[in-house]
């Protein structure tokens, strides 16, 4: 899903000449595609690591898959996705290698630390997965104001998805004491602060609306509008059971809205 989601907004969004055959060419950038999918793929590994015994009761299938592979093994991948990723980077350009090294560090990082500082491990966790987008951000140096909305936009809609994640898991993050705003603040607080995040996305949504580039998907940010409003009512009056059906939706959303920018500026075929 991220590489899918990397190529698409390279040739779609961040280049503006929006050539298909002109952007495959380039070597750089399936550098920065894959670096970003090995550090990904590493960080899981490292962040299941730390969060192992909650993850028994919380994904008890994915915890009984990866019984299959011992801890030993799960840490040499790890260090080989992590090391290959650099070794692309590095032949890349030494600017492409430090960038990932910060990346693998700030992953590591979260994982050991700031994920136990409540509001901190929510919105670090939000950024480090916007974080290789903003590779191809500086990759192609296109600084629109329309760019900076959107990466607006995806990180209130994760950060909204990453608190619903630890309002599901309530119950399991008290278990083992987990520093998240539900099990800190409690479900009310939670819910107001959601509130205040699902109204910021609202006017998100809206000014991308009137967006001039981003006119022939207008209707997708306007209809995040209108559920984002909806939610903020209708969460207070959600069980647990509707969270996850949220969570659920949310992720469909997201990869909705990466489909949706192939139609900018029309038939995405006409752009070879």
């Amino acid at each position: 899903m991220l590489i899918l989601a990397m190529y698409i907004s390279a040739i779609f969004l961040f280049n503006e000449k929006h050539n298909i055959i002109e952007n495959l060419k380039n070597i750089k950038l399936h550098g920065i595609v894959f670096s970003s999918a090995l550090s990904a793929m590493a960080g899981y590994i490292i962040n299941h690591f730390y969060d192992q015994d909650k993850d028994k009761l919380y994904k008890p299938i994915t915890s009984m898959l990866l019984q299959f592979i011992n801890q030993k093994t799960a840490l040499r991948l790890y260090i080989i996705f992590n090391f290959i990723s650099l070794i692309i980077a590095a032949l890349l350009s030494y600017r492409i290698f430090i960038f990932f090294l910060i990346y693998q560090f700030l992953i590591w990082f979260y994982s050991h630390k700031l994920s136990k500082i409540i509001f901190i491990n929510n919105i670090t966790s939000s950024i480090l997965m916007i974080f290789p987008f903003l590779a191809l951000f500086l990759f192609y140096e296109n600084f629109s104001k329309y760019i900076l909305y959107l990466a607006g936009f995806l990180f209130l809609i994760i950060l909204i998805r990453d608190i619903c994640k630890d309002l599901h898991s309530y119950k399991f993050d008290h278990l083992f004491n987990y520093s998240t705003i539900p099990n800190s603040l409690g479900i009310i607080p939670t819910k107001i602060y959601l509130d205040v995040l699902l109204f910021l996305l609202t006017i998100l949504s809206i000014c991308l609306t009137f967006e001039p580039h981003l006119q022939e998907i207008r209707l997708y940010y306007l209809l995040t509008g209108f559920l984002s409003f909806f939610i903020i009512i209708g969460i207070w009056f959600m069980r647990n059971k509707w969270i996850q059906i949220i969570i659920l939706m949310i992720k469909f959303w997201i990869f909705l809205g990466t489909i949706s920018l192939l139609f900018i500026d029309g038939n995405p075929l006409s752009l070879l």
